[in-house]
């Protein structure tokens, strides 16, 4: 305790750490000072959805217009879990029942889902596959992922997970102003979306995908992941979510007398056909963004 005094002493009778000393110390009140009366928040407080799962039976469910779940929603391992960051989620493949027989997706819903000697695709797997190649455009596969409480961290987005797979980027681009269906209130929802174009690189006949994702952040849509990050850095915002949607289907090569552009256009048809029934319900999931602050502002 006396060589702690001593020390103190020492320090404190040198000017230099005197100033020093105060300057942090006016610093750390100042800081405070501006934190409270401007109302900033560097952490952001967490927001549940207003379900209790996006695959439960509140969430997401298995039809959506035309579009119908062909597959099982699968629990992830813990591990996978744990490195996709949330337990909210939802991974499922649809199917256009205007294309496909609904009593064939029934009977392929209700096959067999479990996986093979090292890890060989079940029979469900292998139907929808073969169906998948029999009707590019109708089944796609739609993940949908929600985080909340956190900073500026946005993660598993395709441009990356992609690549590190082995495909890689034959068309990157990024839809403006699209409509799809509409609101509650009946007013158009316009979104901007990334779409990408994938190749397997890896000689493993892996066939092209189409892939198109955005966010719904803090009651708005987002195409860019950096504009995800400055939505949830903004220090006069106390809450903070975001969604990941993402929609994959494969690639189709052209037909006689068409352009790649045309096949990729055909491609995205279908994908923004089961965005348009699917979005509603994501929303519905969502946190009621206008309600949370008309409740904290009391």
């Amino acid at each position: 305790m006396n060589t702690a005094r001593r020390i103190l002493r020492k320090l404190f009778s040198q000017p230099d750490f005197v100033l020093a000393f105060a300057i942090l110390g006016i610093s750390a009140l100042g800081l405070n000072f501006c934190t409270d009366y401007l109302r900033l928040h560097y952490r952001k407080q967490a927001v549940p959805m207003r379900v209790s799962g996006l695959d439960g039976a509140d969430g997401i469910p298995g039809r959506v217009g035309k579009w119908i779940q062909i597959d099982v929603d699968p629990p992830l391992k813990p591990e996978v879990e744990e490195i996709l960051g949330t337990s909210k989620y939802v991974f499922r493949q649809y199917a256009n029942s205007e294309l496909i027989d609904p009593a064939r997706i029934a009977a392929i819903r209700a096959m067999d889902g479990t996986t093979g000697p090292n890890g060989s695709l079940s029979p469900r797997e292998k139907a929808i596959a073969e169906l998948a190649a029999q009707f590019p455009q109708a089944v796609l596969h739609v993940s949908i992922t929600y985080y909340t409480g956190m900073v500026d961290t946005v993660a598993h987005i395709p441009d990356r997970c992609f690549l590190a797979d082995g495909f890689e980027v034959t068309n990157y681009d990024t839809r403006r102003d699209r409509t799809l269906g509409t609101y509650a209130d009946g007013t158009p929802r316009k979104l901007d979306y990334r779409l990408i174009n994938f190749e397997d690189e890896t000689g493993r006949g892996r066939a092209p995908q189409n892939v198109a994702y955005f966010f719904h952040v803090n009651g708005h849509y987002e195409p860019d992941p950096l504009g995800v990050r400055r939505s949830l850095q903004n220090l006069f915002e106390r809450y903070g979510y975001y969604a990941k949607v993402e929609v994959m289907g494969p690639g189709e090569l052209p037909r006689p007398g068409e352009t790649s552009e045309q096949a990729r256009q055909r491609s995205t048809d279908a994908i923004e056909d089961l965005l348009t029934s699917l979005l509603p319900e994501v929303e519905r999931c969502l946190p009621d963004w206008d309600a949370l602050h008309a409740h904290a502002a009391k």
